[in-house]
Parts: structure tokens; sequence; C-alpha cells
């Protein structure tokens, strides 16, 4: 079961696929891309739990991403194994790329204090106030070349910020993409909070057409930010930087 979708996992109904080490050619992951069925349902998933997370205390959304925090650090060693066997990279920058998921919490929390809470500007016939809220359901598309930290960094501020996400990884690395997730459910996510769709370009382009999302989250170049920000009010988060593209020999 490769999906999890509401807080379960599921089959996928759409094509098999399979992913093997690029150096050793070992099998190490087997699946179904979500049909655009489970798109849907991922989608409402995230709509229905969206109220109720949001509304939920700080310290409640909190508590949850530091307990992921917590066994991203316990789980160091093996996660750190999947992403360098998936991606091809050697165990060192696979390892440096976990660090950076555990060091990417503080670094969120420490940003959501700083940057929000409710402000008051005396004005000369009355007062402004500024406050903030979270947008709603996030759809965040995972690249292959950092597997692991690019979408952390997506998904642990969203969620601080009691936005709901519908997680798809890249095609390339479904095993680590899997990984993440069962750990932020281990972590005591409520239902629908966080949804996981495995899939190629269909899964994505059934993804970012839903129009029940309210922004979409990626790695990517400027011409896919223009299109997925289309749909009117749409927000299109797009992080450049990552241009890592290497695949390492077998010395790891």
């Amino acid at each position: 079961m490769s999906l999890w979708i509401n807080g379960d996992w599921q089959t996928g109904r759409g094509p098999a696929r399979s992913k093997s080490n690029p150096v050793s050619a070992e099998p190490l992951w087997q699946g179904n891309d979500a049909d655009t069925g489970q798109v849907a349902q991922a989608v409402e998933a995230a709509r229905r739990a969206f109220p109720a997370w949001a509304k939920a205390p700080l310290r409640v959304r909190q508590a949850i991403v530091e307990k992921f925090a917590a066994l991203l650090e316990a789980n160091k060693a093996p996660l750190t194994a999947i992403i360098a066997a998936e991606t091809g990279k050697p165990r060192w920058e696979a390892a440096t790329e976990v660090g950076a998921m555990i060091n990417k919490i503080a670094i969120s929390l420490k940003a959501y204090h700083s940057r929000t809470g409710e402000a008051q500007t005396a004005m000369g016939d009355g007062s402004a106030t500024l406050r903030h809220r979270p947008h709603g359901v996030l759809a965040v598309f995972g690249p292959y070349n950092f597997p692991g930290h690019l979408p952390n960094g997506h998904i642990v501020p969203a969620l601080l910020a009691g936005n709901t996400v519908v997680f798809k990884p890249s095609e390339l690395t479904p095993q680590s993409g899997e990984a993440v997730v069962k750990l932020w459910a281990e972590a005591g996510l409520p239902p629908g909070v966080l949804n996981l769709l495995q899939g190629g370009r269909e899964t994505g382009e059934a993804l970012s057409g839903q129009p029940d999302i309210d922004g979409l989250l990626f790695t990517g170049s400027f011409r896919y930010r223009l299109s997925a920000a289309s749909p009117a009010g749409r927000t299109a988060g797009e992080d450049p930087r990552a241009r890592n593209g290497r695949q390492q020999s077998a010395d790891r």
C-alpha cells in the first residue's frame, strides 16, 4: 500500500510503479500510482481536516512537529540509507540531508514565532490590526534530488501554520517520500492533515488541477510556476535553488 489518504494506507488504483537503486539496479520499492479519483479523495480529506487543524492551539501543532523531529533523529540511519540508495547519493551527503531536515524544525518554529501573531498600529482615526491565518489546503511536489529536505522545507512550516497538505513525491523517489510520511503518521497527525500520493506526470497534473487546493509548493522551473499558479487566487511557492542533479558511483 503506497498511498496515505485520510490516515489510512491504500493501494493505488493507477499503473504499477517500481524503483531500483540507480547504481546497483537493486529493487527498492514497488507500488501503484494514485488514480484521479484517489487524488480527489486526498484533496477532499485535506479540506475536511483543515478547519479543526487550523483552529487547534499552536501548542498542539508544535508538539506534533517536535515529535516528528525526534523521530527523524531516532531514524536518522535508516532514512539516510533509503535516500542514498534511491538517489545514488553518497551516504555522507544523504546523512547531511537528513540532518538538514532535523534542523529545519527549529528554524521553522523560530520563523513562525517571529513572523506571526497579532500586531496593532495606531492611526489617526483609530487603529489597524494585523492578524495571520493559514492558506488552507496546499499541494507539495517533491523533487528527486533532495527528496527529504526540500519537501520537508515546505511541509513543516505549512503544518505548523495550520494548513493541511497533499504531498506527491517525485516518481523517482517514492520510497523516500513514503518513509518520511510514515514518521509523520507516527508523530500523531490527525487523519487528513497530511496525505501522500504516488505517481508520475498524470498524477501530478491531476493534483495541480484540483479546484479545491489553495496553493502549490514545489521546487522547479519558472515555467512550471506559471502553470501551477494559473487558477485565480492560488498561491504558488517555488524553491529554485535545488539544482544538484548528480547521481553518484557505487562508492558510498
